[in-house]
């Protein structure tokens, strides 16, 4: 019961820390992220239907 235990709280600090690393460093806007000329957004919001 112990070894299940520390294994779901290492499982729940891993994945804790996985997400705050990868929020932080790697998530970008989209009009950032495609930026190549088939995908590309110059004024995010002003594209919408009914606007």
């Amino acid at each position: 019961m112990k070894a299940f235990l520390a294994a779901v709280i290492f499982a729940v600090i891993m994945a804790f820390g996985a997400a705050t690393f990868l929020d932080s460093g790697f998530q970008q806007p989209s009009h950032a992220a495609f930026t190549t000329e088939g995908a590309r957004v110059d004024r995010p919001g002003s594209n919408l239907i009914g606007n």
